[in-house]
């Protein structure tokens, strides 16, 4: 039996479920990766949007750092917020949660964490 530490990343996001599984392939076949894919329903006042769930583990077989695993959870939802034409995502990682967003009006500072900085936070 093989282990790891218990590391999960996932990037919540709006779109279509479809092209995000394409989006998630198109990705894994550049990066040698493996996510797993969820649909996600977003209500919120005022109305409600489809999305995904899109996780990553350390996978015992190929076991990565945080830091590793988290660049490539951001990566993948840079790589999701293109194909799926949103403007924002979140990557929930197991001691900090990152909003990224290129909307201007909802640009907010961001503390410096450990998931990095995808330049698109001002102050």
């Amino acid at each position: 039996m093989i282990t790891a530490p218990s590391l999960t990343f996932r990037i919540w996001i709006a779109g279509n479920y479809g092209d995000a599984l394409r989006a998630c392939r198109e990705f894994c076949s550049n990066e040698g990766a493996c996510f797993a894919v969820s649909r996600a329903a977003y209500p919120y006042t005022g109305g409600m949007e489809d999305g995904v769930c899109v996780t990553l583990i350390n996978y015992p077989r190929f076991p990565k750092s945080e830091a590793e695993l988290a660049d490539k959870a951001m990566r993948m939802g840079e790589h999701l917020k293109d194909r799926l034409f949103q403007d924002s995502f979140t990557v929930e990682g197991p001691q900090e949660t990152f909003w990224a967003s290129t909307r201007a009006d909802n640009r907010t500072a961001q503390s410096g964490g450990k998931l990095g900085d995808t330049g698109s936070a001002e102050t």
